[in-house]
């Protein structure tokens, strides 16, 4: 089993195998986050088959001091369909103000991230389970910004039922 394909599979997800495809409000398309091509990049061995197998840093101003500040974006390899992502935000002076991380299944992702930078915020479209991964749920999207050296929720809008939150973003 080649880990790299799985990863590219995981990130680039073509799609809502298990929903009703007939909802042409569902995501179809490769995902993006929004974050750019990432500054370094360090692949992992898993000799137990599950763990951190691909983690990617990035040097970015996002509080607006001048100063790189790091966002790591991260795979966890779980050798299921539930592998996820995960993002951790520091500022420049080492500070985490944030740890985030993907909800997803074999048919549907049910927490996704997307960054958008001038000024920094992260949209966050999420969603419960319900019966299975392939239930549409009512779902909502929230948008942070960093506050007080966190990130806070500064908007939050509910939206209708869907089977993959990433077409919310």
């Amino acid at each position: 089993m080649n880990k790299l394909k799985i990863f590219i599979g995981c990130v680039m997800v073509l799609g809502c195998m298990g929903c009703d495809n007939t909802n042409t409000d569902e995501y179809m398309g490769d995902f993006l986050d929004g974050l750019p091509n990432p500054d370094k990049i360090e692949n992992f061995d898993l000799p137990d088959d599950y763990g951190v197998d691909r983690l990617e840093t990035f040097y970015i101003d996002i509080n607006g001091n001048g100063a790189p500040d790091i966002i790591k974006r991260g795979h966890f390899f779980t050798g299921t369909a539930h592998s996820y992502n995960f993002y951790e935000i520091y500022l420049d002076t080492g500070e985490q103000i944030a740890d985030l991380k993907t909800h997803q299944g074999a048919d549907c992702v049910l927490v996704a991230y997307k960054f958008d930078f001038n000024p920094f915020v992260v949209r966050v479209a999420s969603r419960s389970v319900g019966d299975d991964y392939s239930q549409p749920t009512k779902a909502k999207v929230e948008t942070l910004e960093i506050s007080g050296n966190k990130l806070k929720t500064v908007s939050s809008k509910n939206r209708g039922a869907v089977c993959d939150v990433r077409y919310l973003l």
